[in-house]
């Protein structure tokens, strides 16, 4: 009996230590599983336009962050008894859009950024240590640091709100953290140089037809340096020209100009783009024979309809090739708006080149032609001598350099057939801006998909009176009523 009793014993802590066991494996498991999913997760967007996610520019950005110099965000946003509802919801987007940066900065590897909560008034230390290391003097703010560079961004600038009314009708934010971003993580500004002596757009001029200051702007905010630049004087492209512009001139280049651009493009595998105008003789014929292009000196002509011309007079283009510059804008059916255009298009009868490309960006609808006799007064009809539509409108050429089978971007030279589609007067167009972006941004090898416009802030509300709830509330009530009456009824039938 004792020897039965001491294996019982002996067999109950068996038991208890198994369910100990059991428990702490229990433990560990469910532990382990939430660390994975800590780590290693993903989020979904399932909203029709992706109206929670990062633009895809962003995202580009985000991942290409240099992890050994993080980019730390200090948030400043005050809560106040007397806050508006614009406060409180501008502090929330602001919550709900850095979660979206830390996720796709942070999800493939070190931290790239990080972002800190602080009460100027509740924390009095920290808030001298910002004012001394970043010389942060007010609150409602957003700070971007990274090293030596930081920009802030007051929480005003983040509301986009109606003219007049000034309702807010969206949210800025992205546009302003990505472009805070970039201006703190790169060290050198790209630096684009307009070409002028030739009756060019002014860069610095805010006439409506031969302005570019929008430009201008456009590109600063994605830490670009326009600069001007007057070839004859300077005698030569400088070192730190990252890509040359050349905006609709008024008169020819000289072939001493020609020579400085065909060296720019051959020897420093530089980048150009070309901006030019009907009606105007420009002189750059063997440079663009020697790539591949044709600017043929016609007039496009679009038949007449309501879905091809603009109330400015503007034409729409809406066909686009499936190149880098123009697959976003034509993937969301965005049109362009453009003045006069000239062709631009793949020259057939080039010489033969294996390291050059040359792609039609976009074109004429179907029914357009390109005039021939264009300065005749008079409706204009097509004829023989006139070549059938579509016609190409913007035509960019490549060369691949290198030697050993390994080969390497070399120049590019971009042609638009219009330039009026850049003026002040029309760069607040979608279309215009994204095409100029993508444009910029492929030549400087900094190529992202599309521009970040404003997210727009919806509201939904339902209005109903007392029967009408009444009437809801019944019917909302329906359902697990009848669940719970379903349950009874198996209940019963089980138990008889």
């Amino acid at each position: 009996m004792n020897f039965g009793h001491k294996d019982f014993r002996k067999v109950r802590r068996m038991e208890s230590l198994n369910a100990i066991l059991q428990v702490i494996l229990l433990a560990l498991v469910f532990l382990g599983v939430n660390y994975l999913a800590a780590r290693f997760y993903s989020r979904v967007d399932l909203t029709r336009a992706n109206k929670h996610s990062l633009s895809l520019e962003s995202q580009a950005y985000l991942e290409n962050i240099d992890p050994q110099k993080p980019v730390s965000i200090i948030v400043t946003l005050m809560t106040r008894p007397e806050d508006t509802e614009e406060d409180q919801r501008t502090r929330k987007e602001v919550e709900k859009l850095l979660r979206e940066y830390v996720y796709h900065a942070n999800r493939h590897g070190p931290q790239r950024l990080s972002v800190e909560y602080v009460d100027v008034f509740k924390h009095r230390e920290r808030a001298r240590e910002l004012a001394t290391k970043y010389g942060l003097q007010q609150g409602d703010s957003i700070l971007f640091a990274c090293e030596k560079r930081n920009r802030l961004i007051p929480a005003a600038h983040l509301r986009a709100l109606q003219e007049g009314t000034g309702k807010l009708i969206g949210f800025r934010g992205e546009a302003l953290f990505t472009s805070a971003i970039l201006h703190v993580t790169r060290n050198e500004k790209d630096k684009v140089y307009f070409v002028n002596g030739h009756g060019e757009l002014f860069l610095d001029t805010a006439d409506s037809d031969r302005g570019i200051t929008e430009v201008s702007a456009f590109l600063m905010k994605r830490n670009i340096e326009p600069e001007t630049l007057n070839l004859l004087i300077a005698g030569k492209i400088p070192n730190d020209a990252k890509l040359v512009v050349i905006a609709s001139p008024q008169s020819a280049f000289s072939e001493e100009e020609v020579i400085l651009l065909r060296d720019y493009l051959n020897r420093s595998n530089g980048r150009v783009i070309v901006l030019l105008d009907p009606y105007i003789k420009h002189g750059l014929e063997n440079l663009f024979w020697d790539w591949g292009v044709d600017v043929q000196d016609k007039l496009v002509v679009e038949p007449a309809s309501s879905s091809t011309i603009a109330q400015n007079g503007a034409t729409l283009v809406r066909e686009f090739s499936n190149h880098q510059i123009t697959r976003s804008i034509g993937a969301n059916h965005i049109p362009v708006l453009v003045g006069p255009c000239r062709p631009a298009q793949p020259d057939i009868g080039a010489p033969a080149d294996e390291t050059r490309r040359v792609t039609s960006l976009m074109r004429s609808r179907e029914g357009s032609w390109a005039e021939t006799d264009y300065r005749k007064s008079g409706p204009a009809k097509p004829e023989a001598r006139d070549v059938a539509g579509p016609i190409s409108l913007a035509v960019v050429a490549e060369r691949q350099v290198g030697q050993q089978g390994i080969q390497i971007a070399g120049g590019k030279l971009t042609v638009f057939g219009n330039s009026s589609w850049v003026t002040n007067a029309w760069f607040k167009s979608r279309g215009n801006r994204e095409l100029l972006h993508n444009s910029v941004l492929w030549n400087l090898d900094r190529y992202t998909l599309v521009d970040i416009p404003p997210r727009p802030v919806q509201e939904y509300e339902l209005t109903i009176d007392a029967q009408e709830f009444k009437e809801l509330r019944g019917r909302l009530f329906l359902l697990p009523l009848s669940v719970l009456l379903l349950g009874a009824i198996c209940f019963w039938t089980r138990r008889h």
